[in-house]
């Protein structure tokens, strides 16, 4: 059967293109999720501050704001109190700004530091994490006596009251916190691909107790957050997809290899989600009727599997222009021989005396 001509030009210009418009497309939508995200921690922040101000406006501008009948003068009032504490609001720009700074080199030390030893990765990874909280805690106390606020009275009672609460709600503290540093540690957001306990699926939604996934066929799990101990996040990174193809034993691996590589850019022409491949990494095994071929293909985890079915696809279009045996279990029978090996009562008497001395030989010796 006549083979395939090889794609031309043209087509495989339109192929590269197609891979540099779907890298492009990932880099912009990682670039729109962690700006969605400082998005929404900035007004959080703000909205907070913007709350505190209005129900403790008495204690900061000397003013109650939610009083109406003081309003002629509140604005004159508000804007004499940022006069007055610009020097307040300097020294908290700049403990943000140190704090930024003091995240951002323990970033830089700990890449410089490498992470090819497994345990010393692990003990770098917990040390810089409890560097970080410590730094921020820091800031945070920083800012509070910049402003004149009497942190260990909050302290202590924070305390008292995270005792009593504790006391009574201990799985639901547990939920939260655990569904707060699960966003804190950037874990996994809203519509990554992740696989918790063997469950593969995306991210539904994220609550402070619980966390919703969905799977490809529309089930949903929910997962308490405290019960959630290993994630894998399938988003974060490309994926692979991973193709193995048997052929015959009478067939020539080395013809076969040749042929694939003057038929690589057909096989693959057409398939959408590529970003690098595929890649032919040899024979992966030599099963009982066939020998695999094994081939790898760079590409975001949501086009995975469909890029392994036209995959599959078009290499059994390939095996079968090329005439390329594609192995089916076989079985063998074959008649037996009466004269082969006939026993004779000189075999049989030299069996029993080899049994009788190996017995003898090999007792109390077994296998584990």
């Amino acid at each position: 059967m006549e083979a395939k001509k090889k794609p031309t030009k043209k087509k495989m210009k339109v192929q590269e293109k197609l891979i540099e418009i779907q890298t492009k497309e990932q880099k912009g939508r990682r670039r729109k999720r962690r700006f969605r995200k400082a998005r929404a921690w900035f007004f959080a922040t703000l909205g907070v501050g913007i709350v505190i101000l209005l129900l403790f406006s008495k204690n900061f501008f000397g003013i109650d704001l939610l009083n109406k009948g003081e309003e002629d003068s509140y604005i004159q009032t508000i804007g004499q109190w940022f006069i007055d504490s610009r020097a307040s609001w300097a020294h908290t720009a700049l403990t943000i700004v140190l704090t930024l700074l003091a995240i951002f080199l323990l970033k830089v030390i700990r890449r410089g530091i490498g992470m090819k030893n497994k345990k010393i990765a692990t003990f770098i990874s917990l040390s810089f994490s409890l560097l970080k909280w410590v730094i921020i805690i820091a800031a945070v106390i920083r800012i509070l006596m910049v402003w004149g606020v009497d942190v260990l009275t909050i302290l202590a009672g924070l305390g008292i009251v995270a005792l009593i609460i504790g006391l009574g709600c201990q799985s639901l503290i547990s939920d939260i916190v655990a569904g707060i540093f699960l966003v804190v540690d950037n874990a996994f957001e809203v519509g990554d691909i992740v696989v918790i306990d063997g469950f593969r699926g995306y991210v539904k939604e994220i609550g402070l107790k619980s966390t919703k996934f969905e799977d490809e066929g529309g089930n949903i799990k929910l997962i308490q957050n405290s019960d959630i101990a290993t994630v894998v996040n399938l988003t974060n990174s490309y994926s692979l997809a991973i193709n193995e193809i048997g052929i015959g034993y009478n067939e020539s691996i080395k013809k076969v290899e040749a042929l694939i590589a003057e038929n690589m850019d057909e096989i693959v022409y057409g398939i959408h989600g590529i970003i690098k491949g595929p890649f032919y990494k040899g024979v992966s095994e030599m099963a009982s009727s066939q020998v695999t071929l094994r081939f790898v293909t760079t590409c975001l985890e949501e086009d995975r599997f469909q890029i392994e079915r036209e995959l599959n696809r078009n290499f059994l279009i390939f095996l079968h222009e090329h005439d390329i045996t594609i192995p089916f279990p076989q079985v063998t029978v074959n008649k037996q021989d009466p004269n082969h090996l006939k026993v004779t009562k000189k075999d049989e008497k030299k069996a029993e005396e080899f049994l009788d001395v190996q017995r003898k030989e090999n007792l109390g010796i077994e296998e584990n």
